[in-house]
């Protein structure tokens, strides 16, 4: 799907800031995957597969997959957290997801996500792995008033919207055919 030679151009491109992790190695990847009973969404496990793990991103970057499944093979998401499908498939107010908290769930009301980059001040990007839209990239923003989940585009999409929105690589998003072999 990715074409690693145009995203690495277009990341030299933005300087210093345009770095990113060697790919994963498939033996890792798959070993995760049947660790966690999941398997990643195409489109994100093509690009850690292609291009590249880890590094230059939307926010303060992307989240290496070792740290975004950490969170798993630590314990701080339920058993089977990321098998267990995203509840969502529209945005959901702060107030509700603090009302979700109130009741005991925690984190449990996301499951079926990752964090795949943080944006600051306690908000990152979260990337449903099972559910109605595997591969979909959300805000979850600072809870309370003004905050919430806010659904997106297909990291695909996501991470080619940001290249063209910085200068990095011309074109439309709709046109990322470019990125594809």
């Amino acid at each position: 799907m990715w074409n690693r030679h145009v995203i690495l151009a277009a990341l030299a491109s933005l300087g210093d800031e345009g770095g990113l992790g060697p790919p994963c190695r498939s033996e890792y990847v798959l070993d995760l995957e049947r660790r966690l009973d999941v398997r990643l969404p195409e489109s994100y496990r093509d690009f850690v597969l292609r291009v590249g793990d880890g590094g230059a991103g939307p926010g303060h970057g992307l989240w290496p997959l070792r740290r975004s499944a950490r969170w798993a093979d630590r314990g701080v998401y339920a058993p089977r957290y990321l098998a267990t499908p995203f509840p969502f498939t529209a945005r959901v107010s702060g107030e509700r997801l603090d009302e979700l908290d109130e009741h005991g769930h925690d984190e449990d009301v996301l499951t079926g996500s990752m964090i795949i980059a943080e944006i600051g001040h306690g908000s990152y990007f979260r990337m449903v792995v099972t559910g109605a839209a595997p591969g979909q990239v959300w805000r979850d923003e600072v809870r309370g008033p003004g905050g919430g989940l806010f659904p997106g585009l297909d990291f695909a999409d996501w991470y080619s919207n940001w290249l063209v929105r910085l200068g990095a690589l011309k074109g439309t998003p709709a046109g990322r055919r470019r990125l594809a072999d």
